[in-house]
């Protein structure tokens, strides 16, 4: 489905559908759900009215929407929504409603977020979207393609919405890595515990989501704009094994 196809579609099916209704983007985001023709729903267990108080970035070593979505029904598993190279969110199942697997225990409390990466260098080819890697201690192998800057910055602004009354739901703006001034790329110990929040499937899962989580903390906590925050994220989370010292940001906020 191309830019100009989603444009055309009614504001129905360009909404993100929480329990069981349309509610329309904010600026910056762009969804396409279920509802519309060709986009695939997954099975799912329902919730049963328990509230949605946590969400979960992924990544998933494939590069399409279309893989991504044939490896998750091949492995059992299911997602809220994919994000494309774009930008662009695909909406598989209802936010609030939609109970899937797609982080063990966590699957009755979170919401989840697929982000189409490569992941390892030797899946990257050329012409692909993706194309930086970096040294990062923290990721499986050792080296991790970056995302491209539009799915960055459409995490961040998704995570600035779902966690906004506007949502609906009860998911708090709580960084659940974030200790002090230090915040997490791998393992966090506490995070394999229900907690309201914003999860990396790293702090209790595969190696994933934590570039994606840095990133959302500098734009919407440190407030840098979204060229400097991509530039910042890539440098913080290089050459590092555990995490990322905030410090100097953190101290610049205070003294605002």
């Amino acid at each position: 489905t191309s830019p100009e196809d989603r444009r055309g579609r009614p504001v129905s099916e360009r909404a993100f559908i929480v329990r069981g209704k349309p509610i329309e983007p904010p600026p910056g985001l762009d969804v396409l759900n279920f509802t519309a023709a060709g986009v695939h729903r997954f099975r799912c267990r329902d919730r049963a009215g328990k509230p949605v108080t946590e969400l979960v970035i992924h990544e998933t070593v494939t590069r399409s929407v279309e893989e991504t979505v044939a490896v998750l029904k091949k492995r059992g598993l299911s997602v809220h929504l994919i994000l494309d190279e774009h930008g662009r969110f695909w909406q598989h199942s209802d936010l609030a409603d939609d109970n899937l697997a797609h982080a063990s225990q966590h699957n009755v409390a979170s919401v989840g977020i697929e982000v189409v990466n490569p992941y390892y260098p030797s899946y990257l080819k050329p012409g692909m979207a993706w194309s930086t890697v970096i040294d990062a201690p923290w990721a499986h192998k050792k080296k991790y393609v970056l995302p491209t800057p539009a799915q960055a910055e459409a995490v961040a602004r998704f995570i600035e919405w779902v966690t906004s009354p506007a949502a609906g739901l009860a998911i708090p703006r709580t960084w659940i890595g974030l200790a002090g001034t230090k915040l997490a790329m791998a393992e966090v110990e506490s995070a394999a515990k229900l907690k309201p929040g914003v999860y990396a499937h790293h702090y209790f899962g595969h190696a994933d989501g934590s570039l994606l989580v840095l990133y959302a903390w500098l734009r919407l906590e440190a407030g840098l704009a979204p060229d400097v925050a991509f530039a910042e994220a890539a440098r913080r989370g290089t050459g590092v094994r555990w995490n990322v010292d905030l410090a100097d940001l953190i101290g610049a906020a205070k003294k605002e």
